[in-house]
């Protein structure tokens, strides 16, 4: 009889023990993917160093007046960030104007012959499209062409897959879409709220 007691109790404990382990586990939040968790699409057009304390992730299209508009606007910041071994930056290819294909699939060439010195490229695609549109952006990407660009389809499901892994339900819906990781902490900026993004940057 003592022993059944025991083993009553022995069992009660287990599954009281078991029983606030699920309680807490259902409290508290799962903790966010680390940077190197994170399915970064390996065509990711991206600079700065991996160590950098801070990653900013844009979802860009470079036929989006919006992401031109936050582009200009936080080009400084960006600068200063990366001179300062700062500030990781990933840009992921979120193509919502069909004509954008071609300007993406040959920035990406040029990238493979260009690497970090793709970002002056990158901003003067910017700049030209408010006032010259796609015609004027290939013109300056004549030079850079290549047979392995990146697909519409890779885009994508490197978007689909990336959006997913950040909570985001899979690719945003918007450009210029910002994702800032900071000491483990996700923020999304949705649109070209550049002063919250700036915010989140400066802290």
């Amino acid at each position: 009889m003592g022993r059944m007691r025991t083993w009553a109790l022995v069992v009660s404990v287990v599954l009281f023990i078991a029983i606030v382990a699920l309680v807490i586990y259902t409290k508290f939040p799962a903790p966010p993917p680390s940077q190197q968790d994170l399915p970064i699409p390996p065509w990711a057009i991206s600079f700065g160093a991996p160590t950098a304390p801070i990653t900013l992730i844009e979802f860009y299209d470079l036929n989006c007046i919006y992401c031109a508009i936050a582009h200009e606007q936080l080009d400084p910041l960006y600068r200063q960030l990366l001179a300062e071994g700062a500030l990781r930056l990933i840009f992921v290819d979120l193509i919502g104007h069909p004509d954008a294909l071609i300007v993406h699939q040959d920035l990406h060439c040029a990238y493979k012959q260009l690497g970090e010195n793709t970002y002056d490229l990158l901003t003067e695609l910017y700049r030209a499209y408010p006032k010259g549109g796609v015609e004027s952006q290939l013109e300056i990407l004549r030079q850079y062409k290549c047979a392995d660009a990146p697909s519409k389809k890779d885009f994508d499901n490197g978007a689909n897959a990336l959006g997913a892994a950040l909570g985001l339900g899979g690719k945003p819906r918007y450009t210029p879409t910002f994702v800032i990781i900071r000491n483990g902490t996700i923020n999304v900026v949705v649109g070209a709220d550049v002063d919250k993004v700036k915010s989140l940057l400066s802290r």
